[in-house]
């Protein structure tokens, strides 16, 4: 994706825009939350036969992975739909993924409980999100047409390998 900032722009319009950018991939990763957690919750119930408050008693590092699983892959999805590129994706689920594996080594520890894992991983998970749009701060100011221009879930660019 080619970020273009046109020169009449004011910062307000940029932030304006961040902003909303934020609040959509917030949005979606509740959504995501929502809807495929109770999908993980139905899985648990049928795999161990209880539900999802069990899984955050009994298998926390399943239940840790299933919750940064449905934040990342809508709001990944969304990412793209927006016009951002698959590595842009990436870097933001890596950026929202990462605070969860010092969270399991402290549990593991047993410096903190099973319940403090979700509480600050949904705390953490966040300001990395940030991090990672700061760090891009003039790609997610930039306005972003890319669902209207091409597919949104097909690569952008041809694969290294396949060029001839």
């Amino acid at each position: 994706m080619q970020v273009a900032v046109s020169l009449g722009e004011s910062q307000g319009t940029r932030t304006r825009r961040f902003l909303r950018h934020l609040l959509e991939m917030v949005g979606v990763m509740m959504l995501g939350m929502c809807v495929l957690g109770a999908a993980f919750g139905a899985f648990h119930e049928f795999v161990f036969g209880s539900g999802f408050a069990a899984a955050w008693r009994d298998h926390i590092v399943l239940a840790a992975y299933a919750m940064g699983f449905n934040m990342t892959v809508p709001m990944v999805l969304w990412m793209r739909y927006r016009g951002h590129s698959w590595q842009r994706g990436g870097e933001m689920a890596v950026a929202m993924n990462l605070p969860v594996l010092p969270l399991l080594v402290l549990y593991g520890f047993d410096v903190i409980p099973a319940r403090g894992v979700l509480g600050l991983q949904m705390m953490l998970m966040l300001p990395a999100m940030l991090a990672a749009t700061l760090y891009r701060k003039e790609e997610y100011s930039a306005p972003h047409h890319g669902h209207t221009r091409r597919r949104w879930f097909v690569r952008s660019e041809p694969l290294r390998w396949a060029r001839r």
